[in-house]
C-alpha cells in the first residue's frame, strides 16, 4: 500500500517511463472503462508548468489502450469560472491534443453526494467518475500557498463540478476544515493509480515559466498518500504539517515519514525549494483565511497586485467567489474584508500579476 516508484524521466521519454510504470505495477485494464484525471488548472502553455504536461498525458492514454481498456476517458473540471468549457481549456494548454478522442466533459451529468465534513451541504459530482472501473490520477507536483502541497490528493478536488470549489473556500470554517473537505472529496473515489508529473515542478510564485524546478522525476503509486509523502519530502515540506495529507494518511495507515515508505528508485530532497510568499512550513505555520470568520486574523494572507504585470483583462474579477475584486479604473482593486484567500484570482491571472503577502499585526 505504501510502495512508491521514483523514475528518472523526461518529457521526451515519457512513453517509455509510463510503459515501465504499467509493467512494474502490473496494470491490467482489460475490459475496464478507464478515467484519466490530469491537472488541467488553466489555459497556460506546457512550458509554464501549471498543468500536467501533454506528453505525459498522451503516454498514459496510449498505455491504457495497450493495457486493454474498453474505453479511455480523459476529464477534469478546471479551477476557473468557465466550468464546462472544457474543450477550450484543453485546446489552449495542449491537453486536448494529447487526449484526442478520449476527452470527455466532466461538468455534466452530475449526481449529488454528501461529505462527512459538510453534513448540511449537497455537492455535485460527475456520474462519469463513479461509472469508471479504474481511475488514473495524473497531478503536477507543485507547492501551494494555502495547502503547502498540491499533488495526488489535492488533484481530486477537480472531481467537483461548477463553482463549488470556490464556494467551499467561502464556507470552510478554517484551513483545517477546508483540508478535511479535500480529504473527504478524495475518499469519494480513491484513484487506483497515481502518476505524478515531477519532471518540472512548480515552486515559489510559479509565475508563467519562472519559479520552476527541473526535478526530472515521475512518481507512481497505488497510494495517493504515499506518493504525496514522497513528493512533499522532495519539495522540502514536512508531511506532518500538511493537513489534507495527514488526514488521508491516517485513514489509510500510510506513514508520514518518507524513510518508512517502500521506495523503488533513486530520489533526494531538492535543495532550496522556494515556498510561496507568506507560507511557513514549520509547526507554527499561520492559518490562511479560509472563511469570513478569519478575516480579522493578523496571520491571514492577502493579495497584492503588480500593476506592471497586469494587462487589465479582469479575469481575476470574474473568478472571485465573494465579489471582493472589482475594476476601479484600469486595474482591479481588492476589498480585503471580502477576501477569503482562495487563490482563484492567482490561478486565473495569465500574467502572474497577483502575489501573496502575509499580514502582520502592527
Amino acid at each position: 500500500m505504501s510502495k512508491v516508484f521514483a523514475y528518472d524521466a523526461t518529457y521526451r521519454n515519457a512513453q517509455a517511463t509510463v510503459d515501465q510504470i504499467f509493467a512494474d505495477l502490473g496494470v491490467d485494464l482489460t475490459g475496464k472503462r478507464t478515467l484519466i484525471k490530469p491537472n488541467a488548472l488553466s489555459e497556460r502553455e506546457p512550458e509554464q508548468g501549471a498543468n500536467t504536461h501533454p506528453a505525459l498525458l498522451k503516454a498514459i492514454v496510449v498505455a491504457a489502450e495497450k493495457a486493454g481498456a474498453s474505453e479511455v476517458m480523459v476529464a477534469d473540471n478546471p479551477g476557473q469560472a468557465n466550468y464546462g468549457v472544457i474543450q477550450d481549456l484543453f485546446d489552449t494548454n495542449g491537453l486536448g491534443e494529447a487526449a484526442g478522442d478520449s476527452l470527455r466533459n466532466f461538468g455534466i451529468n452530475l449526481v449529488p453526494r454528501e461529505l462527512p465534513s459538510l453534513p448540511d451541504e449537497t455537492l455535485y459530482f460527475p456520474q462519469l467518475l463513479f461509472d469508471a472501473d479504474y481511475v488514473i490520477n495524473v497531478p503536477k507536483l507543485k507547492v501551494h500557498p494555502g495547502t503547502g502541497l498540491t499533488a495526488a490528493i489535492k488533484n481530486t478536488f477537480g472531481y467537483l463540478a461548477g463553482a463549488q470549489k470556490a464556494h467551499l473556500h467561502v464556507i470552510a470554517r478554517d484551513r483545517r476544515h477546508f483540508e478535511m473537505i479535500l480529504a473527504d472529496v478524495f475518499a469519494l473515489r480513491r484513484p487506483d493509480l497515481n502518476i505524478v508529473d515531477a519532471i518540472l515542478a512548480a515552486e515559489g510564485r510559479a509565475k508563467l515559466g519562472t519559479n520552476l524546478r527541473y526535478l526530472g522525476k515521475i512518481l507512481a503509486s497505488e497510494s495517493a498518500a504515499a506518493v504525496d509523502v514522497l513528493g512533499a519530502t522532495i519539495l522540502g515540506l514536512d508531511p506532518t504539517n500538511l493537513y489534507h495529507l495527514t488526514y488521508v494518511a491516517e485513514r489509510e495507515g500510510v506513514p508520514l515519514d518518507a524513510s518508512k515508505l517502500q521506495i523503488a528508485g533513486e530520489w533526494a530532497p531538492a535543495p532550496d525549494i522556494a515556498l510561496p510568499m507568506g507560507f511557513n512550513p514549520g509547526e507554527t505555520r499561520p492559518e490562511a483565511a479560509a472563511s469570513p470568520s478569519l478575516v480579522e486574523s493578523a496571520s491571514r494572507k492577502i493579495l497584492a497586485l503588480s500593476e506592471d504585470e497586469c494587462d487589465s483583462c479582469a479575469a481575476c474579477v470574474a473568478e472571485c467567489p465573494t465579489g471582493g475584486l472589482s475594476m476601479e479604473g484600469e486595474y482591479p482593486a481588492l476589498n480585503q474584508e471580502l477576501c477569503v484567500s482562495c487563490f482563484a484570482c492567482m490561478e486565473a491571472c495569465a500574467q502572474g500579476a497577483m502575489e501573496l503577502d502575509p499580514i502582520h499585526p502592527a
